[in-house]
């Protein structure tokens, strides 16, 4: 591997863990959201919505960090 792929591969996986430590927050935050909503709403689209989000974001993160 010659000097530039080698560069091309460090910012990328720099890249990636900048995407895993944005999507950590976000992740947080929808849990925080769900966490305040009131009993009522939680089976309204908008809640189902943030769970599958959620669960998603959570599912993706391992598979992220394995790759750097």
């Amino acid at each position: 591997m010659n000097k530039e792929r080698r560069r091309q591969i460090s910012e990328v996986a720099s890249t990636i863990s900048a995407c895993v430590t944005t999507l950590e927050s976000v992740r947080d935050a929808e849990y925080e959201a769900q966490e305040n909503t009131p009993e009522n709403f939680q089976s309204g689209d908008v809640y189902c919505t943030s769970e599958r989000c959620s669960d998603t974001i959570e599912d993706v993160i391992p598979d992220l960090q394995e790759i750097v």
